[in-house]
């Protein structure tokens, strides 16, 4: 997939993998979606996802809505990371 590093301003290839290791070296990988999600309690709305590591197998995600980022996090481990983190779902990826 094609994602658009916003500091070194160029576009690359990288599959969901490739963003991992992106994230265990320090970057942090937003996905922008199609649509607004909303989780299963119906207490939280998002966008956009922001995800980052910790260390090399914690990891979190931030979450934003319309433009605000949001106080929330969520919490994930390098186990249950790919239940959650789906970059291929997402309309726009971006490196920051």
């Amino acid at each position: 997939m094609k994602v658009y590093d916003t500091i070194n301003k160029v576009e690359l290839e990288a599959d969901t993998k490739k963003l991992v290791d992106i994230m265990v070296d320090g970057r942090q990988v937003d996905l922008y979606l199609s649509e607004k999600k909303t989780d299963a309690d119906g207490y939280l709305s998002w966008d956009v996802e922001h995800w980052s590591s910790i260390d090399n197998k914690k990891f979190i995600r931030c979450y934003s809505l319309e433009g605000k980022v949001l106080g929330e996090s969520t919490g994930h481990n390098i186990y249950d990371l790919y239940n959650d983190f789906k970059p291929e779902e997402a309309v726009k990826v971006e490196l920051s």
